[in-house]
């Protein structure tokens, strides 16, 4: 039943993405309408259809109040009126490059004359690399706004309808002036925490030689900015760029060792469940807050609970109530591309990963135990192509011929890399020097993982540019899958 009522939710959000306002309105009228038909009802299945209606309807409208339609005294209305001077602080953790820096400005007042005019919404801002800005700053800003660029063709990445999902309907790059205001905003305690990361970060940076060290930091906090472009680029032509962003697997280790430390420390159900909780969730916001990472924590946290009660659920459900959670808290993060990828990928491991490794675990080499490391991280790379790669396909059209290879050689380093970078952190934390001298520990796993990159990569043939295709061929594709997979279901006895 929770799968049926998370998918008429996020169908819900689809559609109320395509019709207007109103129609969502009245459909969600509709949805209640329908319920108390089917409540009155005998039948099972029409009780069923009214409820699911009621779910859908009731996604679309909470799509709709998500990020209202920008008002009169919203920043948007000054698009194309020339220069503008803005006060606001800075919503959001900068995101940073070698080329300049973007902001989230959250705007409070506009300036007209010698008055400051009351004014709200969202503006992003590319400025340059220096000075470094951080979450909180009050800023002055004056520049011209401007509209984000729409899709090049129909089906193509539309830079508009991404930065709208996120509230953001005008940007300003490369402001005439900027100035730092006295005082900061925003949430104090997200505050201190990321200028927290900020310094694990530079302590990364003192303890390891690049490119190790940005590898480090993007592996453990979640920073992939500081990351250079060539070595960036070897992990996507190798398809390991998952392995520098923080996701389930990231959460998994972390439960793990929490598990560990409340077995040694004795601790209680309820005391195990607070720690891994508090722990897990401040680890979310500390490596960014992204719509994948608290997907994998709510799921994480569900996955907790779950034992804590002794009621753990099936990995569908923990998948299905993660999904609906979140997109409850922000229904566009389903327009989140890392959000769906990170969904598909979990969804093609619970549905393929077993018949996978069945049908490996009849063939040699891979039915040997000394081949178990390389056959769990061959099937899980194979597993997960299944449902990312046609999306990865469409969004980026980048088609890995050595992902298999790299995922068996790299994936299974991941976990070490972790736990080194940690123990130089927690050492640096305490002593730079002590840091310092754990780095060549922490040095060497994250060396196996960029050199086997670049290695990898270094073929011609490593990887190939596909033609952009209509989304109609991926749905179709998805719908195949979909089929295959439930007729294989109902033929298992």
């Amino acid at each position: 039943m929770l799968i049926r009522l998370v998918i008429a939710w996020l169908l819900g959000i689809v559609v109320a993405d395509i019709l207007t306002p109103s129609l969502v309105l009245m459909g969600s009228i509709a949805g209640c309408a329908l319920l108390c038909v089917g409540l009155l009802h005998r039948q099972p299945n029409l009780r069923l259809m009214a409820l699911l209606a009621l779910v859908g309807s009731l996604g679309g409208l909470r799509y709709q109040t998500a990020i209202p339609p920008p008002g009169a005294d919203h920043v948007a209305m000054l698009i194309g009126r020339g220069e503008q001077t803005m006060i606001g602080w800075v919503a959001a953790d900068p995101r940073r490059s070698d080329d300049g820096q973007r902001l989230v400005l959250q705007v409070e007042a506009v300036r007209v004359g010698n008055e400051a005019r009351r004014a709200q919404g969202l503006v992003q801002l590319t400025v340059a690399p220096y000075p470094a800005y951080r979450y909180g700053q009050r800023l002055l800003v004056t520049g011209t706004l401007q509209q984000p660029r729409l899709a090049e063709r129909p089906g193509s990445f539309d830079y508009r309808a991404y930065l709208a999902h996120r509230g953001i309907f005008a940007i300003l790059n490369q402001p005439a002036k900027l100035t730092v205001l006295e005082g900061d905003a925003g949430l104090p305690p997200l505050r201190m925490l990321l200028q927290f990361r900020e310094h694990c970060r530079q302590l990364m940076i003192r303890m390891l030689p690049e490119p190790q060290a940005a590898i480090g930091v993007g592996i453990l906090l979640g920073i992939q900015s500081s990351i250079p472009d060539e070595t960036y680029t070897t992990f996507s032509v190798t398809g390991t760029s998952h392995i520098l962003v923080v996701s389930g697997w990231n959460f998994t280790i972390v439960a793990t060792l929490l598990a560990g430390v409340a077995t040694r420390l004795r601790l209680g159900r309820g005391s195990s469940l607070g720690l891994a909780l508090s722990v897990m969730w401040i680890y979310a916001f500390f490596t960014g807050a992204s719509a994948a990472v608290l997907r994998a924590a709510v799921m994480a946290s569900l996955a907790a609970i779950g034992r804590a009660a002794d009621r753990e659920r099936e990995p569908w459900h923990l998948l299905a109530g993660g999904c609906g959670l979140l997109t409850i808290a922000d229904p566009h993060a389903l327009w989140d591309v890392g959000f769906q990828l990170s969904a598909l990928a979990t969804a093609s491991l619970f549905a393929f990963a077993r018949p996978i490794e069945q049908r490996l675990s009849r063939h040699r080499p891979f039915r040997w135990a000394v081949f178990a490391p390389i056959s769990e991280a061959f099937t899980a790379t194979m597993a997960a192509q299944v449902l990312t790669l046609p999306l990865i396909l469409y969004q980026f059209g980048n088609l890995s011929l050595v992902a298999p290879l790299a995922n068996i050689l790299l994936v299974p380093i991941v976990p070490y890399a972790m736990a080194a970078c940690t123990l130089a952190l927690l050492a640096g934390l305490i002593w730079l020097p002590l840091g310092q001298l754990l780095g060549p520990l922490a040095w060497l796993p994250v060396a196996w993982l960029t050199e086997g990159a670049r290695v990898l990569a270094m073929p011609a043939w490593a990887a190939t540019q596909i033609p952009p295709f209509p989304l109609w061929i991926m749905l179709g594709y998805y719908g195949l899958i979909l089929a295959g997979w439930r007729r294989r279901l109902s033929s298992v006895p």
